[in-house]
């Protein structure tokens, strides 16, 4: 029986869904303050930063969080939603880039793509990046344990893979409130840092940051890439536009997370400037010495939940790949009975698993990650500023001056941002391109692999109108029970009923042909998800629907539709085609690599019976070859 779920529409508490809002949403953007200072002064010079130095990259830091997080996603890109989704890719479904005729609107699509990809990649260093920062405290709190860092880090992002089978729903309510005194904490060591050195809420005027890199030419791209790092995880904040909606994240952002990293980063200027020896760990270094150690689990608290919030990204962002078409189908678990985006990946959650120790065992130290860190999210940003900025032009109405206002100011900070992160390519920043890019091939191989079946499918099958009208099966054997066949798509005959008929002159007392559907919006209600039409007295059309964020449980939704038309659905049985996928001889051309991948990644997809639910006893899978 497949889980129930309803989408609860009703509002929470006012201040309850705001402090769930900090336990989903920014954890990661929370946690930057652990390491994006730092990097900044890093990239200036290290020990020889001058008091300019700090108030020129708190200027950068400042209005970079207003202009990213605040004007870009808060003011405008939050009003982009799907039906109450958010993410990239729920910009391409409402630009219908994934099912309809692109011509000149393919690099849109490519942007997508690219922003999907990169935000994956993003999966892998996140959680390698906030724990091994958070844990580096130890170098503060005891140095004699350094060498731990490393060990424990790793402990960590064990600890939070293999928990991810048990879902998150029991722990979750806690993100909240540990994220809440996270916040807390961060606003009062602020306030702390700041009463020492009041002249550094001079790096509030814009004009220091401008100085900074007039002064540094050379390393304007470096620092404006460290500088960067404090809005990483501002993507987020679209991305998880369907938990909470954009009110409860603008008034989360506005009042709580925002304010707390501001006076944050701003404390930690206060103390370089009263110590310029904290440039080992500012973070740290603005904390009393009775709070380090609490400081130290709380930060390690903090990150664990941020890790789990890009993880839980991960597994939702690869769902609505799959049911898009541009992902293998890969077995989801769901993990809660009353939420439907608690689910669990579990080839995707070991991957992301191996990749994030990986890397933390191959770069040792956050300063070498940080130069890897960032140019995913850049990169996605940039995606993001382009299909909004279509989805403007195309729906919302506005003249032609404001949209072009809008995009030439997105398009300037997102562009500049990326840029600036090129300049990490060869200390790092090839790690997540190429995580990104491999993400890619893998989208583009099964989508043109399902592209090369269908047309294959041609051969082995007909229109399912001609079918039905053919008088020439009379003298088949009939089969006395229902067969429910699934199809690709509901016009054409179900390449496994075709194979039957031809080759073993069976036919079945009531034939079933079922089409499932991806809406181009996260849910379909239930009165819109069944259309039936009966085709003769022999045969029954249905076409199921469901949205990009529903799970798919074909006999639970079918049942009721086939019992209201006398047939019982639980005598019948489900008969799938399976291709066996059958690539190139040689390979000579880019294309047969591609048909070599899809055969590969074919052969270790989900099975339909497994992702639409059906029941094993009752289902009979028939294979055929098809040679790309």
């Amino acid at each position: 029986m497949a889980l129930s779920f309803s989408r609860d529409r009703t509002r929470p508490l006012p201040f309850a869904a705001e402090i769930g809002a900090l336990g989903v949403v920014f954890g990661d953007i929370g946690t930057s303050p652990l390491y994006a200072l730092k990097q900044g002064v890093l990239a200036v010079g290290g020990t020889n930063f001058l008091g300019a130095d700090v108030l020129g990259l708190l200027s950068l830091i400042t209005w970079s969080i207003i202009l990213s997080v605040t004007v870009k996603y808060v003011m405008l890109v939050l009003r982009a939603d799907n039906d109450g989704e958010g993410g990239i890719l729920a910009l391409v479904t409402l630009l219908d880039l994934h099912r309809s005729a692109l011509g000149m609107r393919w690099y849109l699509l490519a942007a997508g793509l690219l922003g999907a990809a990169m935000l994956i990649g993003d999966g892998v260093l996140t959680p390698a990046m906030s724990v091994l920062s958070a844990i580096e405290g130890l170098q503060v709190i005891a140095p004699e344990l350094e060498h731990w860092v490393v060990t424990l880090t790793v402990l960590v992002l064990l600890a939070i893979f293999l928990s991810q089978r048990l879902g998150t729903e029991r722990i979750a309510a806690f993100f909240g409130p540990v994220m809440l005194l996270w916040f807390g904490s961060l606003a009062a060591l602020g306030v702390y840092g700041i009463v020492q050195a009041p002249q550094v809420l001079a790096g509030l005027d814009p004009r220091y940051g401008i100085m900074l890199m007039v002064q540094h030419p050379g390393l304007a791209g470096v620092i404006l890439g460290a500088c960067f790092l404090a809005v990483t995880g501002g993507e987020a904040l679209y991305a998880d536009l369907g938990h909470f909606g954009r009110p409860v994240i603008a008034r989360a952002w506005l009042f709580v997370a925002m304010p707390a990293l501001l006076l944050n980063y701003f404390g930690q200027g206060a103390i370089l400037l009263v110590d310029p020896n904290a440039v080992r760990n500012p973070f740290y270094d603005l904390s009393p010495d009775w709070f380090d150690i609490p400081l130290l689990f709380l930060a390690t608290a903090a990150t664990v939940i941020a890790s789990q919030s890009i993880i839980t990204g991960v597994f939702s962002l690869a769902k609505q790949a799959i049911e898009l078409g541009y992902l293998p189908p890969m077995r989801i678990r769901y993990t809660s009975e009353h939420n439907e985006q608690h689910i669990y990946v579990g080839r995707l959650n070991w991957l992301l698993m191996i990749a994030c120790i990986a890397v933390v065992l191959g770069f040792e130290a956050s300063e070498r990650l940080a130069s890897a860190y960032g140019i995913a999210v850049a990169f996605a940003m940039v995606t993001t500023s382009i299909l909004f900025i279509a989805q403007v032009h195309r729906a919302w109405g506005w003249p032609a001056p404001a949209v072009w206002a809008m995009a030439t100011g997105l398009i300037v900070v997102d562009f500049a941002f990326a840029a600036a992160n090129l300049t990490k390519l060869h200390d790092g920043g090839w790690l997540p391109l190429s995580i990104a890019g491999a993400v890619i091939f893998v989208m583009v191989s099964w989508r043109r692999g399902l592209e090369g079946v269908v047309a294959q499918q041609v051969r082995f099958t007909e229109p399912l109108d001609s079918f039905v009208a053919r008088k020439d099966r009379v003298n088949d054997v009939e089969a006395p029970r229902t067969a429910i066949f699934l199809s690709r798509a509901g016009a054409m005959t179900p390449v496994a009923l075709s194979r039957m008929a031809d080759l073993l002159k069976v036919r079945f007392e009531k034939a079933v042909i079922v089409s499932v559907w991806i809406a181009a919006r996260p849910r379909v209600s239930v009165e819109d998800r069944v259309k039936v039409t009966t085709l003769n007295e022999g045969f029954v059309r249905v076409d199921l629907r469901f949205g990009y964020m529903q799970q798919i449980d074909v006999p639970s939704v079918l049942g009721p539709a086939l019992s209201a038309r006398g047939i019982d659905p639980d005598a019948a049985i489900y008969v799938i085609g399976h291709e066996r996928i059958i690539p190139p001889d040689e390979v000579t051309k880019i294309k047969d690599v591609v048909a070599h991948v899809f055969a590969f990644l074919a052969r270790n997809a989900e099975r339909s019976v497994d992702r639409f639910g059906l029941p094993r006893a009752r289902t009979v899978e028939i294979g055929y070859p098809v040679k790309l």
